[in-house]
């Protein structure tokens, strides 16, 4: 009996020196825990937050030093992430904490939303470092000439993720989705490819997308290269390539165009394109209007006859190069007219008269000079804008015109301020109006010699004397 009642103070002593122990552990550890001093949301650019996990650092629930901080990933999973190749498990930081050892903890998030928790970022909220480095998810890269010249259509047009395109390229951006949830309706559409690059992971080129019709962009975006069919890809059994350059060396257009008498690749198809030789060389109408619509606009113009784009011989699956010439410089004339009520058309004429008398009607305008002193100059062929047109109205003054003064008779129609019929106030003078345009709206075109551009103005009338004084010649209603 005494011998057990010494086991078992012995055992009981035991226990409180081990209690003891784990109490003052216990103490020790709660002492030695870091502790958060500030936690605040990022708010720089989020796209500037892509992050991807160095390895070196697990994921944790709080910031790793801090009191109950629990592992959310491992070291090994996070060196596995580090390499991951889906974008699904890029990251993204959006908060920062500060300990009171100095050291800087962020929370990110993988973009699938499976990892979620803090990641030691070094001793500097300036940059990220420690368990994080700043990652580039997307890089845009360059287009090649068959993809600016590429027509497209969707391969698998659908609700499917290969039939979808998206916002920005899938899983680069966080939070950032499809751009359309169903493309069945744009089965038939005709896309065009204006930019190119390469997600960071997978290694895949994906492409952004804009719908040939331009009224409809609902279903415009980034979608992956594979994903589409090329209508217009390159034959080299039955077309050649077509290059056309300023004499500067820079490509203008490059087309493929079918060369009619094609029987397979490296058929010779020299007649197919022009006939002739030296200054008597003419390009075939087939492919001179290929010519004309490819440059429509440009201002430049490709001669057959020009020896440079005389070749001993030209083949199906080859390039042909030709070296186009900007045409001359020509000054259009610009034709003001009254805007229809859809603002965007012309309705009346209006008819500039800078010597404008009494009896001249409501539709003849009075102004300063009908001749600019600025011409409405271009190369012959190129496109000009409305802005274009209203920036030279603007050199020259010509935003706002005035009509010559006129009087009403008793049915309201316009009549010269003379005029027996024109009616009088109450003070027995003739009642005197004025109307005066201004500038709203133009058409776009090209610059010709021969064509005249046209320049929409909204008209408002106006009671009492006009103040403008005409001068200059009579003009026949355009400016130029």
């Amino acid at each position: 009996m005494q011998s057990s009642l010494k086991k078992s103070l012995y055992l009981g002593l035991a226990a409180l020196s081990f209690a003891s122990v784990a109490a003052v552990s216990t103490t020790a550890s709660a002492k030695s825990a870091a502790k958060v001093t500030s936690d605040k949301v990022l708010t720089t650019d989020a796209t500037k937050r892509n992050v991807n996990l160095t390895g070196t650092n697990a994921i944790y629930s709080k910031p790793g030093t801090v009191k109950g901080a629990k592992v959310v990933a491992t070291t090994t999973t996070a060196k596995n992430l580090n390499k991951s190749t889906t974008s699904r498990e890029n990251f993204r930081a959006y908060r920062v904490a500060k300990t009171n050892r100095g050291s800087i903890y962020y929370k990110v998030v993988s973009y699938n939303k499976v990892y979620r928790g803090w990641v030691y970022g070094g001793k500097s909220a300036d940059t990220f470092a420690g368990g994080l480095t700043s990652y580039d998810t997307f890089k845009e890269g360059t287009l090649t000439a068959d993809q600016k010249s590429g027509n497209y259509k969707l391969t698998n047009p659908g609700k499917t993720e290969a039939g979808l395109t998206y916002k920005q390229p899938a899983w680069t951006q966080y939070k950032i989705g499809k751009t359309i949830a169903d493309t069945t309706a744009y089965k038939d559409a005709t896309f065009s490819v204006d930019k190119v690059g390469t997600r960071t992971r997978e290694g895949d080129t994906w492409v952004h997308v804009v719908n040939q019709n331009t009224a409809d962009t609902k279903a415009d975006g980034w979608i992956l290269l594979s994903n589409l069919t090329q209508t217009n890809a390159f034959n080299e059994q039955s077309q050649v390539k077509v290059v056309v350059k300023d004499t500067a060396g820079n490509t203008l257009k490059d087309f493929n165009y079918t060369a009619p008498s094609a029987k397979g690749k490296d058929s010779v198809v020299t007649n197919d394109f022009y006939t002739g030789t030296g200054t008597s060389a003419v390009f075939t109408d087939l492919f001179q209007k290929q010519l004309n619509s490819e440059l429509s606009g440009t201002g430049y113009k490709v001669t057959a006859s020009d020896s440079v784009n005389q070749v001993s011989a030209i083949k199906t699956g080859s390039t042909y190069t030709l070296y186009a010439k900007k045409g001359d410089t020509v000054t259009t004339g610009i034709k003001p007219y009254l805007a229809a009520t859809d603002g965007v058309s012309a309705s009346t004429p209006l008819v500039l008269k800078a010597n404008a008398t009494s009896s001249d009607k409501l539709n003849l305008v009075v102004t300063a000079s009908a001749t600019p002193t600025t011409p409405f100059s271009g190369v012959d062929g190129a496109n000009y804008s409305a802005n274009d047109v209203k920036a030279n109205l603007t050199t020259n003054n010509l935003l706002t015109l005035t009509s010559v003064d006129y009087a009403k008779d008793s049915t309201g129609a316009a009549v010269a301020t003379d005029d027996a019929n024109a009616v009088k106030g109450t003070d027995g003078k003739v009642v005197v109006y004025h109307t005066v345009y201004t500038y709203s709206n133009a058409i776009a075109g090209t610059y010709s010699a021969t064509n005249k551009a046209v320049a929409l103005y909204s008209a408002t009338e106006k009671t009492g004397a006009s103040t403008t004084t005409p001068s200059g010649d009579t003009n026949t209603g355009i400016f130029g």
